[in-house]
């Protein structure tokens, strides 16, 4: 159990889009060359304070208002206001990053980061999905992508993060979050999500 929860902190989803943008300067000549150093880490802090600092600092908020009873929100209609700031952030995201004029690999990936958690925010309204499923299945599909976009070897990198996905679903059952169900639909949407969004 301890190892599933470290697991699921390790894998949440507001963590993806920063593990996409790092994967991407990191390993993507194209896009790494494309910015200096002192560009990437801008991206870097633009993308880590509207993806989890802002977020976290909302989900504290709704705690101390009493709009949410905990910040794990098990609960599918607590998730409402969270993931609707969340979009928000995320747009204000894109918008910021658009002033950059940066390649558009990166733009394409958090809109399709934008769809998933509007996605997300619609589902949960009546069904409880895996939003860690989600957060993980579209790292997976933006890598595909992306891999395919440039004609990249990313092999090594795909076979990596599609075991991470198993070890994530893994906890999420683990830890009783999510049924089975849950946690196959959450990874498959996420996943379709973002490779549509890169390839299109």
């Amino acid at each position: 159990m301890k190892l599933a929860n470290i697991i699921s902190i390790i894998g949440h989803p507001m963590f993806m889009p920063l593990y996409a943008i790092i994967i991407l300067f990191q390993f993507n000549p194209y896009v790494s060359q494309s910015l200096n150093e002192h560009g990437q880490n801008l991206v870097y802090l633009i993308v880590t304070l509207c993806t989890i600092v802002f977020p976290v600092l909302t989900a504290v908020l709704l705690l101390k208002f009493n709009v949410i009873s905990s910040l794990y929100m098990k609960n599918a209609q607590e998730r409402k206001w969270p993931f609707t700031l969340t979009v928000l952030w995320y747009y204000l995201c894109f918008e910021i990053l658009l002033k950059l004029q940066l390649p558009k690999s990166i733009y394409l990936m958090i809109i399709g980061a934008i769809t998933v958690v509007t996605i997300a925010l619609i589902v949960t309204l009546k069904w409880k999905i895996s939003v860690h499923m989600l957060g993980v299945g579209g790292l997976l599909g933006a890598l595909i992508g992306i891999s395919y976009r440039f004609s990249l070897d990313w092999l090594l990198i795909i076979l990596a993060v599609t075991l991470i996905s198993g070890l994530v679903g893994y906890a999420r059952l683990e830890t009783r979050s999510h049924n089975p169900n849950q946690v196959y639909v959450g990874f498959i949407i996420g996943l379709s999500i973002e490779l549509v969004a890169v390839l299109l």
